[in-house]
Order: structure tokens, then sequence, then C-alpha cells
């Protein structure tokens, strides 16, 4: 009767080390699947540097552009590109007092790049339905290559969601600078608004 007790008990353990073994070929397989996925995802969204560069160039030599997009969004580009931003502020210059619009004295030093974007150049659009939350920001060619530059990197991030938003934005930024032509008449990009702010089709919006 031990016997048969013993062999049934080896039995079992030899069955339950074959159920953890697969369990783990099984895990590591997934992980290896999510890992291919996840690099297959963040070469799509990566850019060559080549490609960038050329980008990088055009940008440089815009006077500056008027770009309207929601205050979260260029938060997010902000920050990337000069260290630190709040979606409340309205300018990266110490204000003449502690106030909500502009950085402190202290938040001042913290700029890691400095974004030169003194009053007047970030204006709040009016609040709306559709509009609420939506800012107007002037920026030189220097913002832009920085804006370019950071979103550059962040296309490579291992975090998937970070590379896909830096991306999308890359490459929305993108769409100004391939419009630009070096040899025609200068002063043409102070007449354009560029707008980030993709919408659904009209049959999907309820009025």
């Amino acid at each position: 009767m031990f016997k048969a007790w013993r062999e049934e008990y080896r039995a079992n353990q030899a069955a339950r080390r074959r159920i953890e073994l697969e369990q783990w070929e099984q895990e590591k397989r997934w992980r290896e699947e999510d890992r291919a996925a996840r690099q297959k995802a963040i070469a799509e969204n990566a850019v060559e540097l080549a490609v960038h560069n050329a980008n990088v160039k055009a940008a440089a030599s815009v006077s500056y552009l008027t770009l309207v997009c929601h205050e979260d969004t260029w938060t997010l580009m902000a920050t990337r590109a000069f260290g630190q931003w709040k979606p409340e502020w309205t300018q990266s210059v110490k204000p003449p007092l502690t106030a909500s619009w502009a950085p402190t004295w202290a938040e001042q030093t913290n700029f890691t790049v400095d974004p030169n974007l003194p009053e007047g150049r970030i204006k709040k659009l009016p609040s709306g339905t559709a509009r609420t939350g939506m800012q107007q920001v002037l920026l030189s060619g220097h913002n832009l290559t920085q804006l370019l530059s950071s979103l550059h990197e962040g296309a490579k991030e291992e975090d998937v969601a970070a590379s896909a938003r830096c991306s999308r934005l890359y490459n929305k930024l993108v769409e100004f600078v391939n419009l630009i032509d070096p040899d025609a008449e200068a002063g043409q990009t102070t007449g354009v608004t560029y707008r980030i702010d993709d919408s659904l089709d009209a049959a999907h919006v309820k009025r």
C-alpha cells in the first residue's frame, strides 16, 4: 500500500512540475511576443535621423508660427522640450509678482531650455463648448526645433504610450514643416495658423 501511495505521489509531483514548466514556457512566449510587439510599435513610431535632421534644418529658419492646440497638448510638448510647464501658464518669464499665469521665481530657474515665451505670446482662446482649453502659441523657429527634437527622442522611448504620443505630435508639426519653401518670399509664415485638433467625421457629431 505504501509503495502504491509513493508511486502516486511521484506521479503527482511529476505532473505538477510538467504543468509548471508548460506554464513557464507559455508565459515566456507571451513575454517574447509582447516584447516583439513593443519593439515593432516603437520602430514604427521612430523617425529616421536623416529625415529628422532635414526637418530641424527647415524649422530652424522659420521666423514664427502661430500654433493652436489644447493646453494639455501644449503642456505635454513644452514639458518635454523645456523641462517643465503648467497648463495655466501664459508666459515663461518671471512675473512681477507671484501669479498663477506664469512661473514663480523659483520655478523659472527649473527650465532646462529657455522657452523665451514672454507675455502676449500665449493666449487662452475664449471658452465654449467646442473650444474649452484651447490656446494660441506664437512659436519661433528655435521653439519649433526644440519641440521637434524632444518629440523625436520621445518617439523612441520604451513606454509605447509615450512613444505613440510623441510620434503623433512630431508628425503633426512636420506637416507644417513640409509646407516650408526656402525659395519663397520671406515673411509668409507670419500669417500661418497651424491647428492640432484632430476630430471626428461630421456624421458622428450630434448637434
